[in-house]
């Protein structure tokens, strides 16, 4: 699958954000190894409480687990404006959340339109694992 294609789906996975505190609607979609793609999208509880919030990122991972899926190879996020065109990377929760499930995945998002791709270890190079290694 094209890089693009995904972004369109984590643009199609954004539109059911439920942003109810931070008024940020963000988009995810991860790609199997086998070819099957996961939407997942911000949900938050408007209680504000930390732990009851859920990143895209992990709504995707979460929902790809559950059905039996652990080999990914990339995954597109996308967020901020309708046009989705300014920079969405992960979380430091996600990161290593995504480390710890995906660590070899490749990042997708858009800047400024123009598709940038990255390294789980480019943006997380210290990251805790069995190893302790980068």
């Amino acid at each position: 699958m094209e890089d693009r294609e995904l972004i369109e789906i984590a643009k199609k996975a954004r539109e059911f954000s439920c942003p109810s505190i931070s008024n940020f609607k963000v988009g995810a979609a991860i790609l199997t190894k086998e070819g099957k793609v996961f939407m997942g999208c911000n949900i938050e509880d408007p209680s504000g409480i930390g732990v009851t919030n859920i990143c895209a990122e992990r709504c995707a991972v979460i929902k790809a687990i559950s059905e039996g899926y652990k080999d990914f190879e990339k995954m597109a996020i996308v967020g901020g404006k309708e046009d989705c065109q300014e920079e969405c990377l992960p979380c430091g929760a996600c990161r290593q959340y995504l480390n710890s499930y995906c660590p070899r995945i490749k990042i997708i998002s858009l800047n400024n339109g123009n598709i940038k791709t990255y390294d789980l270890k480019e943006l997380l190079p210290y990251a805790f694992n069995e190893e302790f290694s980068n």
